[in-house]
């Protein structure tokens, strides 16, 4: 509400006391910005002519109700008490536990001089309900005050956003922060104290960087055996989640999917980098090297080659028959002898083939259209030659392996199960979607708990089901069950979430939180951070042996007799099926 306006409203209410006006602009556009319900409650009826009563009844843009009573409702959001003086305050103190609620105490005979028993009782407030978002109205002086917790002193309020300005610096205050080794974030310490030595990752520096800004302490917490935690089946909650909903942790600097945990004690910061989960299964086996050279090129490749043979073969025997019809003499040199049209076609079939694999002829046709017609046909065969060359050359140097799995409807007709390692990902995965596929999945998925064997190593050594994991933890974490073709992700991933930190609701210190984290994202040092660590991913995989043997990385590939199996397998059953010929050709030459 603009200065202007208020000044307006003031001037309508000429008649009220000079210490009304003290806080009435600060109160009022407070006031005003309320959401929810707001109660006043009076100590008797008598007060209903007081000049601050008055001043509500008039005033704002808020639905009020009255009380006669003390008695705080909590399905009411706000409230505002009229009292009589600092110990009055103590009685009311235990009824003080609504945390996002908006509570004004307004007393009549405090004074500056009670000015340390009050701040007393704003401490007891602060340790026993873990808020501050308390006014404290002192009626004779006109004075609007407010508790700050981590500097231990009282702040007058000149402005609507004294509040705000308390969490801007929390001088030094302890909080109790809560990470764990996940994808941009990892913790080390000592197991037998359960102490927290040293945070690293991308989260870690952002939480560093907050701690900073806000000027307080970082208290890290030992991580549970379940780091996300959920909800379970009877009604409790584990993991980061519990913690935030038990009110056991001041924020949780480990990325969270932006999405319904099943409680409403939780809330999130916001968005600092999105992610998808997917899901991974093992890498299809590699193409055995006796049957490499099939799969060298394309099948559209071999078609085409094929197709090319018997077109090659139908327009050498057109140019014969032209040729014949048009009576067109022989080349004299060419000696040729007269065939039936059936050998000749033969002949034709069996020389356009020999053209065709680069193979010299053992005679030439007689005629020169049809010699042009073999030379053009020996510089296309050296083109699909040389293409099938090359692939041989990269096939061996980069091994191929069978068709993988690459959409959810592939995975469901494996009939595979899904296993998942935390309660979050079944909550809406495939929950409620509208496709047959994803209601199938979703009734594949079963909650298991990683061991000393984790689940990605599991699927990369049986492959009898697949898993779930961030896409990012493929690319970082586990890029080396990647790179060395143990697992595939699949690329149709079926959820992409926003993701952010978590933080007990209501909490006090979200606003300037996201205040700090928005910076940081639009400068992009979050986006520099996780790119550090993406790329210092890559070049790790050059530490794991298994990655250098089986892709013979700094090595040359040396071609053996295993390597050329098939030439092998090709050369004797075709000296067998000549024997074979051959025999028939003695036995029929004797009859």
């Amino acid at each position: 509400m603009s200065s202007t306006l208020q000044l307006i409203m003031l001037t309508l209410v000429g008649g009220q006391a000079n210490q009304v006006a003290n806080y009435s602009q600060v109160l009022l556009p407070i006031l005003s910005q309320l959401e929810g319900s707001l109660e006043l409650h009076l100590r008797g009826v008598q007060h209903g002519d007081d000049d601050f009563v008055q001043w509500l009844l008039r005033h704002g843009e808020y639905s009020l109700s009255i009380s006669r009573t003390m008695q705080l409702h909590s399905r009411v959001a706000h409230h505002i008490l009229l009292l009589e003086d600092v110990q009055q305050m103590g009685k009311v103190l235990p009824r003080l536990s609504n945390r996002g609620g908006f509570y004004l105490l307004a007393m009549e005979r405090s004074t500056p001089e009670q000015d340390p028993q009050l701040l007393q009782f704003m401490s007891d407030v602060w340790q026993q309900h873990k808020h501050s978002k308390i006014y404290y109205l002192q009626l004779q002086s006109g004075r609007l005050l407010l508790h700050n917790p981590f500097s231990q002193s009282i702040v007058q309020v000149t402005d609507p956003q004294a509040f705000a300005r308390i969490y801007q610096n929390l001088h030094g205050y302890p909080l109790s922060i809560y990470i764990f080794d996940s994808v941009y974030s990892a913790v080390s310490g000592d197991g037998a104290t359960k102490r927290i030595l040293s945070v690293t990752g991308a989260d870690a520096k952002l939480a560093i960087t907050v701690a900073k800004q806000l000027n307080f302490t970082p208290d890290y917490l030992w991580p549970d055996d379940e780091y996300f935690g959920g909800r379970r089946a009877d009604g409790s909650y584990s993991g980061g989640v519990g913690r935030a909903h038990r009110h056991e942790v001041d924020i949780i600097f480990a990325g969270f999917f932006i999405k319904d945990y099943l409680t409403t004690d939780i809330q999130f910061s916001a968005a600092v980098y999105m992610d998808d989960l997917c899901l991974f299964v093992q890498k299809a086996q590699r193409i055995p090297q006796s049957i490499l050279p099939l799969f060298a090129v394309h099948v559209d490749v071999w078609l085409c080659f094929l197709l090319v043979g018997l077109a090659g073969t139908c327009c050498w025997l057109c140019l014969r028959a032209l040729n014949r019809g048009l009576g067109i003499p022989c080349i004299p040199s060419s000696n040729p002898k007269v065939e039936r049209w059936l050998s000749g076609a033969l002949r034709i079939f069996i020389d356009t083939w020999v053209v065709w694999v680069r193979v010299n002829i053992g005679r030439f046709p007689p005629f020169h259209s049809e010699r042009i017609f073999v030379a053009s046909l020996c510089l296309v065969s050296v083109i699909f030659g040389a293409l099938l060359e090359s692939s041989l050359a990269t096939v061996y140097i980069r091994p191929l392996y069978y068709r993988d799995v690459n959409t959810l409807e592939e995975l469901d007709a494996t009939g595979k199960p899904i296993y998942i390692k935390h309660l979050a990902f079944k909550d809406d995965l495939f929950y409620g979607h509208d496709s047959a596929v994803y209601r199938r999945l979703d009734a594949k998925m079963m909650l298991v708990a990683e061991g000393e064997e984790r689940l990605i190593e599991m699927v990369s050594r049986q492959g009898k089901f697949a898993g779930v994991t961030r896409s990012a933890s493929l690319q970082m974490s586990d890029i080396r069950y990647v790179m060395t073709k143990k697992v595939h992700k699949i690329p149709e991933c079926p959820k992409s979430y926003h993701i952010g930190y978590v933080l007990p609701r209501p909490s006090p210190y979200l606003e300037q939180l996201n205040h700090v984290v928005l910076r940081l994202v639009a400068g992009g040092l979050m986006q520099l951070w996780t790119g550090e660590m993406k790329e210092r991913a890559k070049w790790s995989i050059q530490r794991f042996p298994d990655y250098l043997a089986q892709l013979d990385v700094g090595r040359w590939k040396v071609l053996t007799l295993s390597d050329v199996q098939l030439a092998f397998y090709a050369l004797t059953i075709g000296c067998l099926l000549a024997a074979c010929v051959c025999l028939l050709e003695m036995y029929l030459g004797k009859q």
